[in-house]
């Protein structure tokens, strides 16, 4: 899929560098700001298609299915662990908050956690 955007984010910037159509239809198309499609023109124009490549630093790698699914399986074989200790036992190249994040998903973690055995405390 983010192949697919970036075909079509260079094809419509080409289009707009060659007056072909409006840059606020480029924006719409691509759900973005007519302030973006122009920064993505002027990096075309300066840069060619590299110019167009997510510039953003960072952490940005997802996990996989198979990945997701032994978070979730560590955590319910050993539900004391924390999810930065999954993470190293696991050796995943991901941030401590995206294991803690599949966890909440799944309901293991946070205020929407399972209920561990045993009764749960009364609150008053």
């Amino acid at each position: 899929m983010y192949i697919e955007t970036a075909i079509l984010k260079e094809e419509l910037v080409k289009k707009v560098i060659t007056k072909q159509i409006k840059c606020d239809e480029a924006a719409r198309q691509l759900r973005v700001t007519l302030r973006t499609v122009q920064n993505y023109c002027y990096r075309f124009l300066k840069d060619g298609p590299q110019g167009l490549k997510d510039r953003r630093t960072g952490n940005h790698r997802k996990l996989s299915p198979l990945e997701k699914a032994a978070i979730v399986t560590y955590k319910l074989d050993r539900p004391q662990r924390s999810a930065r200790l999954i993470r190293d036992r696991l050796r995943l190249g991901v941030s401590e908050e995206a294991v803690r994040l599949i966890l909440v998903k799944h309901r293991l973690s946070g205020s929407g956690a399972l209920a561990k055995s045993g009764p749960t405390p009364l609150t008053v």
